[in-house]
């Protein structure tokens, strides 16, 4: 279990790091907001945890990214009660699929629920997407155990790449997700880096 642990770690961190990148390789404008804020916030030769919190936008930009790519787009649960839902009985033990893929991007939820805005965290709409529907690391008592570290981890390295390199995506490979164990780009995620000034 320990070695799934790990392995799960590693996997979904890199898969929304991927997607964090091409997406602001997608969205330069949004890129170069990121950059802007690591260049003010952070020191690269000194990297304190106390900077998290001033990466306001690189948060909500990696927000947005596990809204849209979802590390694991589906969980099974089973039910511990009788429910009912949508004109029919769920008993006990009855396995459940839930999907964060389609709920983070459902249309009665989210305010144009295909589009990339990381400002949407800053709006009631988004405030309330985050309550009530997003669940990148699942929710409830069956949390990812790892879901701090990762919303630490995810804007920390996301914040010191775009600092230092500026993302392009590859006019020829454009990234198409699929569904593994986590959601990955079907032939991968191509970008070019160049090094900031």
């Amino acid at each position: 279990q320990v070695a799934i642990f790990f392995l799960a770690g590693h996997e979904t961190s890199a898969s929304a790091l991927a997607w964090a990148l091409y997406l602001l390789a997608l969205y330069p404008d949004w890129q170069d907001k990121v950059a802007a804020e690591a260049q003010a916030v952070m020191n690269p030769g000194k990297i304190y945890f106390s900077a998290l919190k001033k990466l306001i936008l690189t948060r909500d930009v990696f927000r947005e990214t596990l809204r849209l790519y979802p590390p694991v787009p589906m969980m099974v649960r089973e039910a511990t009660k009788c429910e009912h839902f949508r004109d029919r009985d769920v008993k006990p033990g009855s396995q459940i699929v839930l999907s964060p893929w389609h709920q983070q991007r459902h249309e009665r939820i989210w305010d144009n629920p295909d589009g990339f805005d990381p400002a949407r965290f800053q709006t009631e709409n988004g405030r309330e997407g985050l309550r009530s529907a997003y669940m990148p690391f699942s929710a409830g008592p069956r949390v990812c155990t790892g879901s701090g570290f990762a919303m630490a981890e995810g804007p920390l390295i996301l914040a010191l790449l775009v600092r230092a390199f500026r993302f392009e995506t590859v006019a020829d490979r454009p990234a198409m997700p699929v569904a593994h164990l986590t959601v990955r780009g079907k032939d991968g995620i191509w970008l070019r880096l160049t090094p900031r000034d």
